[in-house]
């Protein structure tokens, strides 16, 4: 790992190779893209599969609702360091070589749950999972992107699909494995490693995109916002700061409020409401993959605002049809501004600097995992959930406010 990120050799600028080397067949360019798709989809499942486990950790070490919520923030904030400090990694040491660290740091921190005696290990594969995090969601991006130069929107598609849809089927599969098989805090996760060594045999397939590299510099190079359609990447940057706020209050609080507010203590059910939120919200994706970005963005945002004031009334009045209705309008609006933003990201981006600004607007979705939950897991210590939710809730609904006028009004159709 040190020689993938350590060092610097040439000052040259990373040019994009084409989509397929020369002399490739397109056959096999095509074969190379949907293996990169699982490759993506694998390494996201594993980042959370510990999601409905973690009430089982707590029964065995007894810890603290509160340390739920400090692991969670570890991950969130490692991938935010390395989103900050490689996001540029692979526009100079190339796709591959860091696409392969994101599987060897994966693989670690398998290790380290299944060998876990106690939750100072989980945190450090919760560390290590953040660093595969980090470095494959920006790096497998602008390889999709690049091995199909000539559908920008599929390669949109296809990332945020890989993206959500694996994360969504992390709680999903843990869950049920807890719920029915035994061991349920070391199989699913002796399960997933063999998941990550055919991930491994598919990189192997996956050809380099990038035609000049050089040893790369793990430093902070400054936040990677294109110039062009500077106003633009910002708005589409906070909506989806926004809608990945609301996938964090699910990923690490809904499990507990399942159990504790709506009286299910079912893992299946626990992994199943996180799943759901984000297959509602690949299978949007695909609806709305032919529906141009802005006005994609603009239905997703006035869509949140809805999804925000059915969790809230599910929780107020401890009703699991209303909080099923907030699961399936968040997922809708979640998914579809992730993918109009993330459209309109990969556009903006400068080809030799694709990574970077990539990395960048991934930035922007883990804070929002990370800012609002840890400040709403600190708050409970103090007051109870319901008022530390609403305070949460009426934070990201003012930045939903923000993107949308600030996309409505200075954005014209042509620019999405």
């Amino acid at each position: 790992m040190t020689s993938v990120i350590t060092g610097i050799r040439s000052h040259r600028p990373v040019t994009p190779m084409p989509a397929r080397a020369p002399g490739a067949r397109a056959g096999h360019g095509r074969v190379a893209f949907w293996l990169l798709a699982f490759v993506f989809t694998a390494t996201m499942l594993g980042t959370t599969l510990p999601t409905p486990l973690y009430v089982i950790y707590q029964a065995q070490w007894h810890f603290s609702a509160f340390m739920v919520t400090v692991i969670f923030a570890v991950y969130a904030a490692t991938v935010l360091a390395t989103l900050l400090f490689a996001g540029r990694s692979s526009d100079q040491a190339g796709r591959r070589p860091v696409l392969a660290v994101a599987l060897g740091a994966a693989a670690l921190s398998t290790l380290a749950f299944i060998f876990a005696p106690d939750e100072g290990v989980l945190l450090v594969g919760r560390v290590l999972s953040g660093i595969a995090a980090g470095l494959m969601t920006g790096t497998a991006t602008a390889t999709l992107t690049e091995l199909s130069p000539a559908s920008g929107r599929r390669s949109s598609l296809v990332a945020t699909a890989a993206n959500m849809g694996g994360l969504g089927l992390g709680p999903l599969f843990a869950g049920l494995l807890a719920q029915y098989a035994p061991h349920p805090t070391t199989l699913v996760f002796e399960v997933y490693l063999a998941v990550l060594a055919v991930a491994a045999l598919c990189l192997r397939f996956v050809p380099e995109t990038v035609l000049t590299r050089r040893r790369p510099t793990l430093r902070f190079a400054g936040l990677g916002i294109p110039e062009r359609g500077r106003g633009q990447f910002v708005a589409v940057a906070v909506a989806t700061f926004a809608a990945f706020a609301l996938l964090g209050l699910f990923t690490s609080l809904v499990p507990g409020f399942i159990g504790g507010v709506l009286h299910q203590g079912s893992h299946v059910v626990q992994g199943a409401a996180v799943f759901g939120l984000l297959a509602i919200g690949t299978i949007t994706q695909v609806a709305l993959s032919r529906v141009s970005s802005r006005p994609m963005v603009l239905v997703g945002l006035g869509l949140f605002l809805a999804a925000l004031a059915l969790i809230l009334a599910a929780l107020a009045l401890a009703s699991m049809p209303l909080f099923l209705a907030g699961t399936v309008v968040g997922g809708v609006s979640v998914g579809a501004i992730f993918l109009g933003s993330l459209a309109t990201a990969n556009r903006l981006a400068p080809p030799e600097r694709r990574g970077h600004v990539v990395s960048t607007f991934f930035v922007a979705a883990y804070a929002g995992l990370i800012v609002p939950v840890v400040g709403v897991g600190a708050a409970t210590e103090f007051i109870a959930t319901f008022p530390a939710v609403l305070a949460f809730s009426l934070l990201i609904a003012a930045l939903s406010l923000f993107s949308l006028a600030r996309i409505a009004t200075a954005l014209s159709p042509d620019e999405a």
